[in-house]
């Protein structure tokens, strides 16, 4: 486990959707609310998630000194390195990601996932169109009927293909059975 690079306490893992339809493990921390994501895992996280992980709790709102302190150095959890504050054009000035330039992680504290998802679905609702293949993309793979499954039904369960017709499958016994009796006839004959 990590620790919090803020509050210095252990931080707990979070599954977050991802697109598509996988998991992705964040850390968080219980005491003030702040997201680590290692390397690659801000950006295929669901926009939504943010608003899951980051729900408002009045109760620790009044405990915690606001932590976006400006002059407050913070060390990576992972690599120890000093984490700095990312400046992008493409994000609102009030959203803040402290990156570690060793390990490409990035913490960010509370409320700041989930404006910089809200930012994200804005810049790809811009770019793409609310109605994107991706997003449709991740809607068949909530689906579990859409999935591909192994195991005691086979490897294509869902969709389901054509069902065979008795005459493809009466021949298809007769070729297997003829071929095992010229195979054995040529064992025993020693061609």
């Amino acid at each position: 486990m990590i620790h919090c690079p803020v509050c210095a306490v252990e931080m707990r893992e979070v599954a977050a959707h991802a697109n598509p339809g996988q998991m992705i493990i964040l850390d968080q921390c219980m005491k003030c609310g702040g997201i680590w994501c290692d390397k690659w895992e801000l950006f295929p996280v669901q926009t939504d998630e943010g608003v899951r992980l980051e729900p408002v709790n009045e109760e620790s709102l009044r405990e915690i000194a606001p932590i976006d302190d400006d002059n407050r150095i913070l060390y990576c959890p992972r690599c120890t390195a000093k984490l700095l504050t990312a400046k992008d054009p493409a994000l609102p000035a009030d959203l803040q990601l402290h990156r570690c330039m060793k390990c490409d992680g990035i913490w960010l504290n509370r409320g700041q996932f989930t404006k910089f998802k809200a930012q994200q679905k804005k810049i790809r609702s811009s770019k793409l169109g609310t109605e994107t293949h991706a997003q449709k993309l991740a809607e068949v793979m909530q689906n579990p009927k859409s999935w591909v499954v192994t195991g005691t039904q086979g490897m294509f369960a869902y969709p389901r293909g054509e069902e065979e017709s008795d005459e493809t499958v009466q021949s298809s016994l007769k070729e297997a059975a003829k071929l095992v009796l010229q195979t054995l006839a040529r064992m025993l004959i020693g061609i």
